[in-house]
């Protein structure tokens, strides 16, 4: 068992003595933070130091806790009773913005570090280039602080190590670097003793509402709100982009006479925040769940305010960062448009033939399900891969968290662009890569499941016959391909695509009308110079990563040998491994045999466009027992 960081210690102890009777394989180390004697100090005790005056140097590095600490903390306020104060960032952000000065800092894949996981493991940190601009390292900065010359960061982490390397400090470091990690470095493990059951604590019925507050998917604490991506990278469950909004269960919306996109006043402790509602499956009634890392007033060019959603750290306090009891809703009279890549539909029964779901107990009796090719059509019969290759992608949904991990390394691969809030309140995204949720139960006990969708690849493709210039095409490997100067942007293919993921530049959103900033000549280094460019009129979609087919290609010629196997940029960013990617003419290819798993099928197979694009079922281990299941 976990226990969620929102409950009280004695909630913790609970768990851990259940755990302890399960035999659970829990190891219990020692604090990472506290490794070789090191007690670190609270937001609390610097704030009661600053209102000593006991403070004469307040350096924060790094952070930004004017943005991100306790709302009773009042933090800006304090930090100017220092007689000098300095922050450290990558931008001049709220925290810069109260001290007396700000020092650029260089990027963590500009620089040397060093740091450890949460099990305590020591990584060493290699920069990935050279410094953009005119910035220096934490490690560079710190020890100016104590008179100490200017030292490269390189020089300080080798020798905060080399000690601990021996005598043959040059091999051990190489060694590290090539492997990522220093070898027998994680917290040691502690023996807690046998735990005894706490005394738990009475459990009142809070009066109002309890808000949960949760690091947002994308922006995380808030320190991501000025990444255009992740701004436009669509939330796993409610597909909200651009904005954060206070989800309620349907009930306890209807109970409130609130509606999707209502604008409420949150009021609680004597602090209130203006947030719209959103209804979500899935929400506890009596509670609702709210995002941070939102309305930032100082997050840049591209986070900064400006409506782009609600500072939810305006209800938190230092006795209950993560649960805020007895909140009060009061409607506005306004109302907003809650972006979403995606609406909320219901169709009855088609669920079950879109996203297909196994028992674990009929496993056993699963067949694979086809790409449909016993369906007629009207399209002319395939006739083969006639280069010799055959490439196909393989997605379990059982195995997808909805992350979209997948839906941002596409957008950094294949220069997707983004295109802005306004943009999407008009229906016009343009990830090549989606993640559809279904969801057989019912808004209180939902059955929720995720589903990637790139292009098909289809064999019999609906989108080319349609295309009156004949830039939808087909090649000799299978892939759907679009040629970029051909097409004249009549949109019939995007119409005649029954998986809805064409893309068309109604602007040109990488070239001359970007979105903010997304123009300027650092950001335009960013993009791969393996990928055109597309231009404003232009359809585009899912190539599977040809650029990377065609590397692979050009290196098994150079080298007089067969090709070997082609990772796409989402098959690499999986976590889980849910995307596999292969050629389904090269005999013993994983690919091929997964298509013939029992839980093999097609997404829309009766329309026999024989996709290359398939799927393996989502599996279900319902318990008999619980109601829910039993429905």
């Amino acid at each position: 068992m976990l226990a969620g960081p929102a409950l009280p210690p004695e909630w913790h102890g609970l768990t851990h003595w259940i755990n302890a009777r399960l035999r659970a394989p829990v190891d219990v180390i020692a604090p990472p933070d506290r490794i070789e004697g090191r007690i670190p100090a609270t937001l609390a005790d610097l704030a009661q130091a600053l209102d000593r005056g006991s403070v004469t140097c307040l350096a924060i590095l790094g952070g930004d806790p004017v943005a991100t600490a306790p709302a009773d903390l009042d933090l800006a306020r304090r930090i100017a009773r220092a007689r000098f104060s300095v922050h450290a960032g990558l931008h001049g952000d709220e925290t810069a913005g109260a001290t007396h000065w700000h020092l650029p800092l260089t990027h963590e894949l500009e620089s040397w570090s060093d740091l450890r996981a949460t099990d305590g493991t020591v990584s060493l940190v290699q920069p990935l280039l050279r410094p953009l601009y005119d910035g220096r390292s934490l490690h560079e900065i710190l020890p100016l602080f104590t008179g100490r010359s200017a030292t490269s960061g390189y020089a300080l982490v080798r020798e905060t190590w080399r000690e601990r390397g021996g005598a043959d400090f040059e091999g051990w470091w190489r060694r590290c670097l090539h492997d990522g990690v220093v070898a027998d470095s994680a917290a040691p493990i502690v023996d807690p003793g046998e735990p005894r059951l706490p005394a738990l604590p009475e459990i009142r019925q809070a009066g109002g509402l309890t808000v949960e507050l949760r690091p947002d998917p994308c922006l995380w604490d808030g320190r991501f709100a000025n990444n255009a991506w992740l701004q436009e990278c669509p939330k796993p469950i409610s597909k909200q982009v651009w904005g954060n909004a206070l989800a309620l269960s349907r009930a306890e919306a209807r109970r409130r006479g609130l509606e999707a996109g209502d604008v409420v006043r949150a009021s609680a402790g004597g602090r209130s925040i203006e947030v719209p509602v959103i209804v979500e499956s899935g929400v506890a009634e009596g509670v609702g769940v709210l995002t941070l890392g939102y309305g930032r007033e100082r997050a840049g060019a591209i986070g900064n305010g400006n409506g782009i959603g609600a500072n939810a750290y305006g209800l938190v306090t230092q006795a209950s960062p993560w649960l805020v009891t007895s909140v009060d809703l009061a409607k506005s009279d306004r109302t907003e448009t809650i972006l979403r890549t995606q609406n909320y539909v219901e169709i009855e029964g088609e669920t079950k033939k879109l996203f297909r779901q196994i028992d674990l107990a009929a496993l056993a009796s699963a067949e694979p399900k086809g790409i449909g090719a016993d369906q007629p059509s009207l399209l002319d019969p395939w006739k083969g891969d006639a280069d010799g290759h055959a490439w196909a992608m393989v997605i379990d949904t059982d195995a997808c968290i909805g992350c979209n991990a997948c839906v941002v390394a596409c957008q950094s691969e294949n220069n997707v662009p983004v295109v802005g809030p306004e943009e999407i309140a008009r229906g016009r995204m343009m990830h090549w890569l989606r993640v559809d949720i279904y969801d057989e139960g019912s808004p209180e006990a939902p059955r929720a499941g995720f589903q990637p969708v790139p292009c098909m690849h289809c064999e019999h493709a609906p989108c080319e016959p349609v295309c009156p210039v004949a830039a939808s095409v087909h090649d000799g490997e299978g892939l759907n391909l679009q040629v970029y100067n051909r097409c004249v942007g009549t949109r019939f293919c995007e119409a005649n695509c029954p998986y809805k993921v064409r893309r068309f530049n109604f602007f040109g959103y990488a070239d001359g009308q970007p979105y903010a900033n997304l123009g300027a000549e650092s950001v335009k280094a960013q993009r791969n110079p393996n990928v055109t460019v597309r231009a404003r009129g232009v359809m585009e979609k899912c190539t599977y990563c040809i650029q990377r087919i065609a590397t692979e290609r050009q290196a098994a010629e150079r080298d007089g040998r067969e090709m070997g196997p082609v990772v796409t940029a989402c098959q690499s960013a999986c976590p889980t491994r849910a995307i596999r990617f292969g050629d389904l003419a090269k005999p013993g290819n994983a690919i091929a045999e997964l298509r013939k798993d029992s839980r093999h099928y097609a997404l829309m197979e009766e329309l026999n466009t024989r996709p290359r694009t398939t799927y393996l079922a989502n599996l279900r281990s319902p318990n008999p027992d619980l109601k829910e299941d039993r429905a």
